[in-house]
């Protein structure tokens, strides 16, 4: 694990939410508590050699917390009656990234203009759930093939994992799925019965990369350079004959500033290759004038790209 995500790494915020005893409950706890005293006390008028008084006082210290865990234990007990699942919302801000560690031990890094929602409690039935928006890395831990499988849910499609780390981009209406290391079963969202079942079997093998979005059917490549699709993890980024519209979606997404050109064909011709890393986007900047010979200027959220 480096440095980043040390520092970056927080514990889900989780917590229940205290809800009232009901009054037969707290009835309840109190006559177990004052059934404890009164023993308590028979058993000191046996004896009065001041031992008994010990007794008393240790009773009625064990017997209030029994009476507290009894009431902790109704806690729970009424918000799980409740029937509302409980969700635990996490999200980055442009320019942000955040590492979370799931219930499970594994690890989750939030790349920046995303949101990642988690059950608050993962059943036996349901097993291990995610909904992601935006683009998240995943170390999932691994876990006997009878334990809870790990499911990661987004608009286009479902990863259902093992233990692995792979990498998911849900940006610009279309989800692509990287896979550097285990195996995942994809379903994808969408189209007839007989296109769904053949999507359902689809299963990637460690240097794929799966790629759909509304135009196009779902497909699996295999890619050489599949790590460096989470290179944004380390602040690192891999361009190979990226044109600059890709680039300036990159930056939309990444930082929330947009990119503008006086010739904007350009933008679709000139094409960028090599690996940099970036802390910011003024960072960023100064890589695409020392890259592409053009002057870039900031200014009220947009990148001006001119001719010197």
């Amino acid at each position: 694990m480096d440095d980043v995500t040390k520092n970056n790494m927080e514990e889900l915020p989780f917590g229940f939410r205290r809800l009232p005893v009901n009054d037969a409950l707290r009835e309840q706890n109190w006559k177990t508590v004052e059934d404890a005293i009164r023993r308590a006390e028979s058993v000191s008028g046996r004896d009065r050699s001041g031992s008994g008084a010990r007794i008393i006082r240790l009773v009625r210290v064990f017997a209030a917390a029994a009476c507290v865990a009894a009431l902790g234990f109704g806690i729970w007990w009424i918000g799980a009656r409740t029937g509302r699942p409980q969700y635990a919302n996490e999200r980055t801000g442009y320019g942000e990234m955040k590492t979370i560690v799931l219930p499970d031990s594994s690890v989750v890094i939030l790349n920046s203009n995303s949101s990642l929602r988690i059950p608050e409690q993962w059943t036996e039935a349901a097993g291990r759930q995610v909904w992601l928006e935006g683009e998240a890395y995943f170390q999932v831990q691994k876990q006997p093939a009878t334990v809870r499988k790990f499911v990661v849910h987004t608009r286009q499609v479902d990863v259902e994992v093992l233990g692995t780390k792979f990498n998911v981009n849900t940006r610009r209406q279309r989800a692509v799925v990287s896979l550097e290391e285990g195996k995942v079963r994809l379903s994808v969202h969408g189209g007839d019965s007989a296109v769904l079942e053949k999507r359902a079997a689809m299963v990637m093998r460690p240097g794929q990369v799966f790629v759909v979005n509304a135009t196009q059917e779902p497909r699996i490549n295999d890619d050489k350079a599949v790590a460096a699709r989470s290179g944004w993890t380390r602040h690192e980024f891999h361009f190979d004959s990226t044109t600059l519209v890709e680039v300036a979606h990159l930056i939309e997404d990444t930082y929330g500033y947009k990119m503008q050109m006086a010739d904007s064909a350009v933008m679709s011709r000139f094409m960028i290759s090599g690996d940099v890393r970036v802390q910011n986007v003024e960072e960023m900047a100064r890589v695409l004038e020392a890259s592409s010979g053009y002057t870039v200027r900031i200014k009220d959220k947009t990148l001006f790209v001119s001719f010197h």
